[in-house]
């Protein structure tokens, strides 16, 4: 023989079934957001090393792609002028990302000599990186080195 449910106890079970979803939603929202906190963290930290890379073995096209304002534009940099240009060290002095991770302060330096010249310089940069919403994608607002 089944129990009989009342009509009292089939209130409360559904009543509890439906705060235990509100709150497996909650959780997956807060984990939702966690995750995408760190995926962007972690793209700023590629992004970074992309173009410190892209300096380093001369791929001056590579790292240029990057200098993008948010509005779109594109600083202009005649890269023909780097041809005699070596890069021989980029080295991240620091990087501070703001409160939701939108934006971040990168503090580099980049050792390098010219082929013509044979001294080792020195440039200490401070860059302004932005992520794009769309694309979790990160750029530096800001012109390309000058050397």
């Amino acid at each position: 023989m089944k129990p009989i449910r009342s009509e009292a106890s089939l209130k409360i079970d559904i009543s509890l079934f439906y705060k235990l979803i509100f709150l497996g939603l909650i959780v997956s929202l807060g984990a939702c957001k966690q995750y995408m906190t760190t995926k962007r963290v972690n793209n700023i930290e590629a992004a970074v090393t992309s173009y410190d890379v892209a300096m380093r073995w001369a791929q001056y096209s590579e790292a240029y792609a990057y200098h993008v304002s948010p509005d779109g534009i594109r600083p202009f940099t005649n890269l023909d002028l780097l041809e005699e240009l070596s890069v021989t060290g980029v080295k991240v002095i620091e990087k501070t990302l703001n409160s939701e991770n939108t934006e971040a302060v990168v503090k580099i330096e980049i050792s390098y000599y010219f082929k013509d010249e044979g001294t080792i310089k020195k440039l200490k940069l401070q860059q302004r990186w932005w992520v794009k919403e769309e694309t979790n994608q990160w750029f530096i607002d800001g012109d390309f080195p000058k050397f």
